[in-house]
């Protein structure tokens, strides 16, 4: 079992060798015609994909790129990237312009630029940007122009502007108070439209989803009353789907056998939330991440203790989730300390890839009919950082 406020670290692993890039010489003809022209680019989208390492003093964040034609992984020249102590979370801009990475340590949050063309990174000015100690958990408007942060170690919400550099500020009415009777949170969400911020908790009274309405203009969150949601206990990862519909949060305290998936749907009016039939649903051993395709028809998690991955449908309308046939899959890790600690699936709908203990990250392709997961060829592929803990993915522009 993980420890239950902050994701573990695996410090064992084997790194696998980076995969050798295959050069097609175009062929030049000895006739009087003029040369074969070189083969067309090719067609297929680079996704950059970022994780945020643990491990190692200081802790860093990789880059690797995927083949457009394989959908391999290799690392980025440059990679990785120092960043605090116990880089434990990690958020994308929607716009894909910026990196930001939660230091639990250090109590700092680590933001980056992103080359769009190779997805190299380079620190923002004034980086690291403090928090407090234990913060765990990051979540960013769609808008892009507000971050928000949560920590094991308080019952705080950190409330901070993005500026067009990518520099956090905190806003005067920062921290909010989560709860009263004091709290340790794992993990937050903003639904799409915006207008509602979740937090998961550990209070007097148990673990909880918390509700706050954000004023969209100028970035403050405010609890709403009577907004507050027994969950099971110990929970590290919230989202919504790509609808905002529903809201999802997995949770692993009440069994060492099993973990627990609980789904919500939203009031888009008033942000409340309400349990949907049946729900929670049972995933695999120490939940720590999910994730929903661009479709909303599939929710993955990813189960750190016995290494694999639950696969879910999800009613669109209902909410109500059936188990996808096979699953759980195995997540892929090499070693045998290989738990799954990040899940991501990709804007286009085509991958979804797993950070391992193992410090190697799982790609797999998935039916859009079924929702069955399949290993991309040659995955694992070799991370070059220590205890992967998150994982983000962005398309190349």
């Amino acid at each position: 079992m993980c420890d239950k406020n902050l994701r573990p670290i695996s410090l064992a692993g084997i790194l696998a060798s980076t995969l050798t890039a295959l050069l097609i010489l175009p062929f030049v003809g000895c006739s009087n015609s003029s040369s074969t022209p070189p083969p067309p680019p090719p067609s297929g989208n680079t996704n950059f994909v970022y994780t945020a390492n643990a491990a190692g003093t200081p802790s860093t964040v990789s880059v690797l790129a995927s083949s457009p034609t394989t959908g391999a992984l290799s690392s980025v020249s440059g990679s990785p990237y120092n960043t605090g102590s116990s880089s434990r979370a990690l958020k994308v801009d929607p716009a894909g312009k910026y990196v930001y990475v939660a230091n639990t340590a250090s109590g700092d949050i680590s933001a980056f630029t992103i080359n769009p063309v190779t997805g190299a990174l380079s620190p923002v000015a004034g980086s690291p940007f403090p928090v407090e100690a234990g913060v765990n958990g990051i979540a960013i408007d769609p808008t892009g122009a507000y971050l928000y942060a949560v920590s094991g170690s308080s019952a705080n919400l950190w409330e901070f502007s993005i500026d067009n550099s990518g520099a956090l500020h905190n806003l005067a009415t920062s921290p909010v108070l989560i709860d009263a009777s004091g709290s340790q949170s794992g993990a937050l969400t903003i639904d799409p439209s915006g207008k509602f911020l979740y937090v998961t908790a550990n209070a007097a009274a148990g673990t909880s989803i918390y509700a706050f309405a954000r004023d969209t203009a100028s970035g403050t969150a405010s609890l709403i009353a009577g907004a507050i949601y027994s969950i099971d206990l110990f929970s590290n990862s919230i989202i919504t789907d790509p609808s905002g519909k529903f809201v999802l949060a997995v949770s692993n305290g009440s069994s060492t056998l099993f973990g627990l998936i609980a789904i919500f749907s939203l009031d888009s009016t008033t942000g409340k939330l309400a349990e949907v039939a049946t729900s929670p649903f049972q995933t695999g051993s120490d939940p720590s991440s999910v994730t929903v395709d661009p479709s909303g028809k599939f929710v993955y998690v990813a189960n750190t203790s016995d290494a694999t991955i639950s696969a879910f449908t999800l009613n669109t309308t209902s909410g109500v989730s059936g188990t996808v046939a096979g699953s759980p899959f195995p997540s892929g890790g090499h070693g045998t300390i290989n738990g799954p600690l990040g899940i991501v699936v990709d804007a286009a709908g085509k991958y979804i890839y797993v950070c391992n203990a193992s410090n190697d990250i799982s790609v797999f392709t998935f039916s859009t009919q079924t929702g069955a997961l399949t290993a991309l060829p040659g995955s694992p592929f070799a991370l070059d950082g220590n205890g992967p803990n998150a994982i983000a993915v962005v398309q190349k522009q």
